[in-house]
């Protein structure tokens, strides 16, 4: 059986309903067990980016583990008569979905929750523009992603988790000082080394309700520029929409 992949706009509704739980539990009862695999692990790349601790440090996966009901539990609560193994992998995903579905839903439950604890709006923001981010510079293979302010401090910074952390360090370093350095139009373009490695820092400004920022993308030399245009479009209205507070994104 081939196992479901997620589109872009399931995935990025992900990020809208994720601090509404009515919304989200509407989403996940349309899921079956291959996507909520997909849901799970989407969501956990979310959390570690963006989660706090109650002291305010970055979440930690066993904190987030730890509250979830260990899989012995779960697997002797159904009473079930396969070897308990098949309850950590997708075996039972084609053998028993309904179980394994629910299994996942109340794991992805425990994950979500860590995002709906931060109820200052401002913090949902931050939380929703860092998972914007997070998706476009994941789903397009982009080296880093950043909004910045008019003083062009940033907003939100966002590196592609395939690159190690020194590397990382370097890339988001560099746009920064690219943005900084940037003349204030409506676009630019600014070459990055990074190693033997040549990326392209692109820049565009947007402007709606009397504020002005700046969205910034690292990417490969040779990015297509069509495609790029329409990228930056999608994280326009989705940045446009945040701001806007009804937390719809395109």
């Amino acid at each position: 059986m081939a196992e479901e992949k997620l589109s872009r706009d399931f995935k990025i509704n992900l990020i809208k309903s994720v601090f509404n739980k009515d919304e989200f539990d509407s989403l996940m009862a349309k899921c079956g067990p291959y996507e909520l695999a997909e849901v799970e692990a989407f969501l956990w790349d979310a959390a570690l980016y963006v989660g706090k601790d109650e002291k305010g440090k970055a979440l930690q996966r066993e904190a987030i583990t730890s509250k979830m009901v260990p899989t012995m539990d779960y697997w002797r609560a159904q009473l079930c008569g396969e070897p308990v193994d098949t309850c950590r992998g997708r075996s039972c995903f084609v053998s028993h979905p309904v179980c394994a579905s629910n299994k996942l839903r109340g794991q992805i439950e425990v994950i979500r929750q860590c995002f709906e604890r931060r109820k200052q709006r401002s913090e949902q923001r931050e939380d929703a523009l860092l998972m914007l981010m997070m998706f476009h510079v994941n789903e397009h293979h982009f080296a880093a992603g950043g909004l910045y302010d008019t003083e062009r401090k940033p907003v939100t910074t966002v590196g592609s988790r395939v690159l190690d952390g020194e590397t990382l360090a370097k890339v988001v370093n560099g746009m920064n000082w690219a943005v900084s350095a940037a003349p204030k139009a409506e676009t630019y373009e600014s070459e990055l080394l990074v190693g033997e490695g040549k990326l392209t820092v692109h820049m565009r400004r947007i402007v709606f309700d009397g504020r002005e920022l700046y969205m910034v993308l690292c990417t490969s030399s040779n990015e297509d520029s069509e495609t790029l245009s329409k990228i930056f479009k999608r994280l326009e209205n989705g940045i446009i929409r945040i701001y806007r507070r009804d937390q719809v994104i395109e």
